[in-house]
């Protein structure tokens, strides 16, 4: 019943965000990528905000009733609420949903087809494609990073020779891709059309020189992260399409905040500080994260990583280099979900103290138990997966201030408190 009832429920949606789309003349804005599709939303819409009457969802809505929801202007799903669901249902049956000049939308991909579907329901003008890494290998989902790459691709094949593609060309899998449309490639690398030189992690940002068709502008983004240079990199370049300028770009981008989860700094107990990674993680974005905790001082550093998810076959591998990787970071490593032994014994393999890496199923557990190891001036990185995982109870008990838990922290929501 449940299955039939959702199923109704995205149909019914559908029908209305088509029908909605049809009738404006908003342009749409989509991203997708394996990492980093709701930082890069965040982003371009701080570099729009000011100047278009633009629209997104606060939520990493990227399926297709997420999708809809955002399309018609809702903040929340109903998840398995089927009150909360006919509310819904009324509001964008019977209210005058007022559109905007532009609309960003993520675009998910668990397996191939996903893709194809999304941009059924809205046509891009401008598509952004973030990172193709080997996620979402589990069963039922993509056999290898060849057929996540073509599925992606989708997003730019159908655009029209008008539209734009915007593309990080330092990435192999996207620098293949071909569209009929206006390419902009982004990136480090020589030979792109916006590159970012001079990156630097600085105490509490990020700075870097930008070039665009012989400008250049000097960038200082309070964000966490050289890797985040590929989170601005994509907003510079819908706004230089848009008319905007480097200055104006490099202007918006200094009050840029990244969404809840992703890199945050947070102040943590008894003087301790901590990063908060802890909506999603996959091999990239954890080894980015230990490469951060490594570059920024702490008087004691502290990794508390949880399990990686949808990685296949190739999951007790990927489990066991984190863990080898994180001894040469870490003073302490906390290891959390169903890989949490494999992560010990990949820390232990290299070498790590038994007293010095600990393995807990649940992730409130862990926090609990850190919260009486913390010191004051250590450095905690906590990350990892969501199903199963869910990292953000370990931060919240970490928190100097928990009582901003449900404004600080991801997946805050009715719903998701009532999976807790």
């Amino acid at each position: 019943m449940k299955s039939f009832l959702r199923w109704a429920i995205q149909k019914y949606l559908i029908f209305r965000a088509k029908r909605v789309l049809r009738r404006s003349k908003t342009r749409i804005i989509a991203i997708t990528g394996s990492v980093g599709k709701t930082s890069t939303k965040e982003a371009i819409y701080q570099v729009l905000k000011k100047k278009f009457n633009v629209h997104r969802s606060t939520k990493s809505y990227n399926t297709p009733i997420g999708m809809c929801l955002t399309i018609l202007q809702q903040k929340e799903s109903g998840f398995s609420s089927v009150r909360r669901w006919a509310k819904i249902l009324i509001q964008v049956s019977f209210h005058k949903i007022k559109m905007p000049d532009f609309l960003i939308l993520e675009m998910g991909a668990d397996q191939p087809g996903d893709i194809r579907q999304l941009i059924k329901i809205a046509k891009p003008n401008i598509s952004v494609i973030t990172h193709i890494k080997g996620v979402h290998l589990g069963e039922g989902q993509f056999k290898n990073i060849k057929q996540i790459a073509r599925e992606k691709s989708h997003l730019i094949r159908h655009l029209k020779p008008n539209d734009v593609a915007i593309l990080n060309d330092d990435d192999f899998q996207i620098h293949k891709m071909n569209t009929r449309a206006q390419v902009i490639t982004y990136g480090q690398a020589n030979g792109v059309k916006l590159q970012a030189k001079k990156v630097k992690q600085m105490a509490d940002s990020v700075t870097f020189q930008a070039y665009y068709q012989g400008n250049a502008q000097t960038f200082n983004v309070p964000v966490l992260g050289d890797f985040q240079v590929y989170v601005c990199l994509p907003a510079l370049a819908v706004g230089l399409h848009l008319g905007m300028s480097l200055k104006e770009c490099a202007k918006a981008l200094k009050k840029f905040h990244l969404p809840p989860g992703r890199m945050n700094p947070l102040p943590g107990l008894k003087g301790s500080h901590l990063i908060d990674g802890s909506y999603n993680a996959s091999p990239t974005s954890m080894n980015a994260a230990l490469e951060l905790l490594e570059q920024l001082p702490g008087k004691r550093k502290i990794a508390a990583l949880g399990t990686m998810n949808e990685l296949g076959e190739t999951s007790e591998e990927e489990h066991l280099k984190l863990g080898k990787k994180a001894v040469k970071v870490a003073h302490l490593l906390i290891t959390v979900g169903p890989e949490a032994n494999t992560l010990k014994s990949g820390a232990l393999s290299a070498g790590m103290n038994k007293e010095k890496v600990f393995a807990f199923l649940d992730s409130k557990e862990a926090g609990r138990f850190l919260k009486e190891q913390v010191e004051q001036g250590d450095l905690i990185l906590i990350k990892g997966s969501q199903n199963k995982v869910r990292m953000e109870h370990c931060v919240k008990r970490l928190m100097k201030y928990p009582q901003n838990a449900s404004r600080l922290l991801c997946r805050q929501g009715k719903g998701w408190k009532q999976k807790s």
